[in-house]
């Protein structure tokens, strides 16, 4: 008796374990998974669907209300002229039997019907919950804060004015779009937070100047800058970057034309070598040779590839037209869902680790695109690229940007990775025209490359002997207009042993 007591103890704790496990389990894979629209192109363009089915589902919601409105009008209407004269004393319109009839029948009848009618929502109840669901899946703080740094980006790497950037002129192309009060005002709390006092004033001035009053007290809800507080945060950002005796200067500047820059009352920094590359400060390159390659593999010999040298320190190669659109269709026809958020690795950026961009990356032996693409670079490179593809396909965002970084490990400072060897080359495939932005550039070497649809820039990292080369970091200015797409490939250094040619 004792012994079944104890299984049945056994067995309710077996159970109730199994059920918290399982519990657990569900609890887990019912995390939803964070979404950040701003780090892709191919992210934002899904955002905007889910705007375009908001709007539908809204036009829908006012429809129906207008009908609603319309039904209510004519019954209103329909009503005697005496009910609706409220200058009638209500006891000589209830002396009148049809009227006190009138009366009783409609509260009795009429009434109700109409509370029913307001209540009924019909087909607008699916049209709110759709609109619920696609709330749902609207930016969150974070996306908003990445969104935030992309504008942040473009305002600073180029050194724009901020009263152009409202106006849609952007390195000089003129857009169709201009910034709201409420973008301006964003913008200028975001400057403001950081300490950049003169550039959160002027973007509290020009949310000042494109501020149109709500017409109603429902618009107010939606706009959220007020005059009076843009004039105060204006005042405060001027004073706080200077000091009290600016404040006459201060308040003569609030009522100046938003397209004259504000005088800086702190000194002002030199640009950084990549903000210097970024505005197309570098010195031109170095005209070096270009030539076909026929030379590399035999295949080489029957088609050779169009090949420019870039640099002989670092050693740098464009080759253009090597890959095709039909592949690029291929490679970029991909889901949101099938990208996760790329970001920067302990050992190339040791400093900070950022979100940048969305990334897919095949980790095996590939399609046969893969295959294809990756005996291609065998053809350019001349080295063995092994059995496996590794491509990392790669979409940037709202003002997407890769701080300077290398793709070296450099294996004496990390000896955990002396087994595989340290990133010996990398293939970066340009997948898009970028129109304006989107450089890479390599500090160091004062080199800056902009993408160019079908072409592949290939470069070294390591010497010779097998040590970095310092001059191989680069970076990536943010792109203001395009979709940046890139596919990327690095091959290590031990494979290559007996392969790479060495270079002098």
């Amino acid at each position: 008796m004792l012994l079944r007591s104890f299984h049945y103890i056994l067995l309710n704790w077996i159970l109730l374990f199994l059920f918290t496990v399982c519990k657990a389990k569900k609890a887990e894979n019912d995390v939803v998974q964070e979404v950040i629209y701003s780090n892709s192109i191919r992210a934002l363009s899904e955002l905007r669907e889910i705007e375009n089915s908001y709007m539908e589902h809204l036009n829908n919601y006012v429809s129906f209300l207008q009908q609603k409105i319309k039904t209510l009008r004519i019954f209103i209407n329909s009503l005697t002229p005496n009910y609706l004269d409220h200058k009638v004393d209500r006891y000589k319109y209830v002396s009148n039997p049809l009227n006190s009839f009138g009366l009783l029948r409609r509260a009795h009848q009429d009434w109700p019907k109409l509370i029913a009618y307001l209540k009924d929502q019909g087909n607008i109840k699916v049209d709110i919950e759709e609109m619920n669901k696609l709330i749902n899946r609207t930016p969150h703080a974070n996306d908003m804060e990445e969104a935030l740094m992309g504008m942040d980006r473009i305002e600073h790497f180029y050194d724009l004015k901020s009263s152009d950037m409202a106006q849609g002129l952007v390195a000089g192309q003129q857009l169709s779009s201009r910034m709201s009060a409420s973008d301006c005002l964003a913008l200028a709390d975001y400057m403001y937070k950081r300490s950049e006092f003169r550039r959160a004033a002027e973007w509290y001035r020009i949310a000042l100047s494109v501020f149109t009053k709500p017409k109603n007290n429902i618009a107010f809800k939606f706009y959220a800058p007020k005059r009076k507080e843009l004039e105060k945060m204006f005042v405060i950002s001027r004073l706080q970057e200077g000091s009290v005796e600016n404040l006459t200067d201060c308040l003569k500047e609030l009522s100046q034309d938003p397209n004259n820059s504000l005088v800086h009352l702190r000194p002002r920094k030199s640009p950084t070598m990549i903000e210097q590359g970024c505005q197309g400060k570098f010195p031109p390159g170095p005209q070096l040779v270009c030539r076909y390659n026929s030379t590399t593999t035999p295949f080489m010999r029957i088609a050779p590839l169009k090949e420019e040298e870039i640099s002989r320190d670092p050693l740098i190669w464009l080759y253009h037209d090597v890959i095709y659109d039909s592949e690029i269709a291929q490679l970029t026809n991909v889901t949101r869902e099938e990208m996760i958020l790329g970001t920067t690795t302990n050992y190339t950026t040791p400093d900070r680790v950022n979100r940048l961009f969305h990334i897919k990356v095949t980790d095996d032996d590939g399609g046969k695109l893969d295959k294809t693409l990756v005996n291609r670079m065998a053809d350019i490179s001349g080295l063995d690229v092994g059995n496996t593809t590794t491509l990392a396909r790669i979409n940037y965002g709202l003002g997407g940007y890769f701080q300077e970084h290398s793709d070296y490990m450099d294996i004496k400072l990390y000896p955990e990775l002396t087994e595989e060897g340290d990133r010996l080359m990398t293939f970066l495939f340009y997948m898009t025209d970028v129109p304006v932005g989107g450089t890479t550039i390599f500090p160091g070497a004062q080199l800056a490359i902009q993408p160019k649809k079908g072409s592949a820039l290939f470069w070294y990292n390591l010497h010779n002997n097998g040590d970095p080369n310092l001059l191989t970091r680069h970076a990536v200015c943010p792109t203001i207009v395009g979709s940046r797409w890139v596919l990327v490939k690095s091959m290590l250094n031990y494979e290559q042993m007996f392969k790479k040619p060495c270079y002098k």
